[in-house]
Protein backbone atom coordinates (compact mmCIF):
# COMPACT_ATOMS: atom_id res chain seq x y z
CA UNK A 1 0.00 0.00 0.00
CA UNK A 2 1.08 3.53 -0.64
CA UNK A 3 2.26 5.70 2.27
CA UNK A 4 -0.11 8.46 1.17
CA UNK A 5 -3.16 6.37 2.06
CA UNK A 6 -2.56 6.53 5.81
CA UNK A 7 -2.77 9.59 8.06
CA UNK A 8 0.39 10.57 9.84
CA UNK A 9 1.22 12.67 12.87
CA UNK A 10 2.19 16.24 12.09
CA UNK A 11 2.73 18.41 15.15
CA UNK A 12 2.04 21.55 13.08
CA UNK A 13 -1.57 20.48 12.42
CA UNK A 14 -2.54 18.92 15.77
CA UNK A 15 -3.80 15.44 16.54
CA UNK A 16 -4.84 13.36 13.52
CA UNK A 17 -7.58 11.75 15.61
CA UNK A 18 -9.36 14.74 17.12
CA UNK A 19 -7.64 17.87 15.81
CA UNK A 20 -6.68 19.06 19.30
CA UNK A 21 -3.29 20.45 20.17
CA UNK A 22 -1.47 19.69 23.40
CA UNK A 23 -1.28 22.68 25.74
CA UNK A 24 0.92 23.54 28.69
CA UNK A 25 -0.87 23.70 32.03
CA UNK A 26 0.32 24.27 35.60
CA UNK A 27 -0.94 21.96 38.36
CA UNK A 28 -2.92 23.88 41.00
CA UNK A 29 -3.87 20.93 43.22
CA UNK A 30 -4.00 17.14 43.12
CA UNK A 31 -6.75 14.60 43.84
CA UNK A 32 -4.44 11.61 44.32
CA UNK A 33 -7.26 9.12 44.98
CA UNK A 34 -8.83 9.78 41.56
CA UNK A 35 -5.51 10.53 39.76
CA UNK A 36 -6.78 13.95 38.71
CA UNK A 37 -5.30 17.41 38.94
CA UNK A 38 -6.86 20.86 38.77
CA UNK A 39 -4.69 22.69 36.24
CA UNK A 40 -4.49 26.24 34.96
CA UNK A 41 -3.79 27.45 31.43
CA UNK A 42 -1.74 30.56 30.75
CA UNK A 43 -5.02 32.44 30.20
CA UNK A 44 -6.15 31.49 33.72
CA UNK A 45 -8.78 29.02 32.53
CA UNK A 46 -8.85 25.91 34.73
CA UNK A 47 -9.65 22.30 33.94
CA UNK A 48 -9.54 18.86 35.52
CA UNK A 49 -6.77 16.73 33.99
CA UNK A 50 -6.08 12.99 34.22
CA UNK A 51 -2.52 12.49 35.51
CA UNK A 52 -2.13 8.69 35.69
CA UNK A 53 0.27 8.55 32.71
CA UNK A 54 2.75 11.09 34.08
CA UNK A 55 3.08 10.25 37.80
CA UNK A 56 4.55 11.54 40.01
CA UNK A 57 2.88 14.96 39.78
CA UNK A 58 2.98 17.77 42.33
CA UNK A 59 1.35 21.18 42.66
CA UNK A 60 3.33 23.66 40.58
CA UNK A 61 4.40 21.15 37.94
CA UNK A 62 3.90 22.11 34.30
CA UNK A 63 2.28 19.40 32.17
CA UNK A 64 1.65 18.93 28.48
CA UNK A 65 -2.10 18.18 28.23
CA UNK A 66 -4.00 16.71 25.30
CA UNK A 67 -7.73 15.96 25.33
CA UNK A 68 -7.94 16.26 29.13
CA UNK A 69 -5.03 13.89 29.76
CA UNK A 70 -1.50 14.84 30.81
CA UNK A 71 0.87 13.20 28.34
CA UNK A 72 4.23 14.55 29.59
CA UNK A 73 5.92 16.86 32.03
CA UNK A 74 6.90 20.14 30.34
CA UNK A 75 9.49 22.79 31.06
CA UNK A 76 8.71 26.50 31.13
CA UNK A 77 6.29 28.93 32.66
CA UNK A 78 2.50 29.20 32.54
CA UNK A 79 0.09 31.01 34.83
CA UNK A 80 -0.29 29.60 38.33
Amino acid sequence: MSEGLFPSCDHTRGCITCGDEAIRMRVVRIDADRELALCSEESGERASVEIALVQPVAAGDVLLVHAGTAIAHADGEVAA
